[in-house]
């Protein structure tokens, strides 16, 4: 067994608030297919595959980054999501297929695919988006105090700047 340092136990409280993170996604991603189908009239929702896991993950993992520009390249996607031009490629066939995204000529260079979020694929993270932000909200809200909250915050947000810039 390693001798605990400080170090040691630093690695273990990261691990264990990236496993509570982890966990807590899986939570909510159980629940997202009841809540959704009560607060919402999605004609068909997100499948579930052969072991049972839902693409709530993907799909939303895909329209955060293209909800928020409207549209954009297949090139741009595949930046954004840091997979292979062909990983994306894949990642979109399935959107389309969904009904959730689409596939756009671009006037200026044929060349160039541009996809977007169907209307459908728009309500979906709409849906998403809330049903998350209103679960953390609740999380927070009788966990946490008002001044923890704004600790919490300020701390979130400096290492998501930190992580942008290492990102880069």
């Amino acid at each position: 067994m390693p001798k605990k340092t400080p170090q040691n136990a630093y690695a273990e409280q990261i691990t264990s608030m990236i496993d509570g993170f982890v966990q807590m996604w899986i939570k909510f991603e159980a629940m997202l297919h009841k809540e959704l189908a009560k607060t919402t009239r999605l004609d068909s929702p997100v499948t579930v595959d052969n072991h049972g896991d839902s693409h709530y993950s993907l799909f939303y993992r895909m329209s955060s980054v293209i909800y928020p520009k409207q549209q954009l390249t297949m090139g741009e996607l595949s930046a954004a999501l840091s997979v292979p031009f062909s990983k994306a490629t894949r990642m979109m066939n399935w959107l389309v297929d969904s009904g959730y995204g689409r596939r756009l000529s671009d006037p200026d260079d044929r060349r160039i695919v541009r996809v977007a979020l169907t209307e459908k694929g728009q309500h979906l993270h709409q849906a998403i988006s809330t049903y998350m932000r209103e679960r953390v909200q609740e999380l927070l809200s009788t966990s946490l105090t008002v001044e923890e909250r704004i600790i919490l915050f300020t701390l979130i947000n400096k290492v998501a700047a930190t992580l942008k810039d290492v990102a880069r």
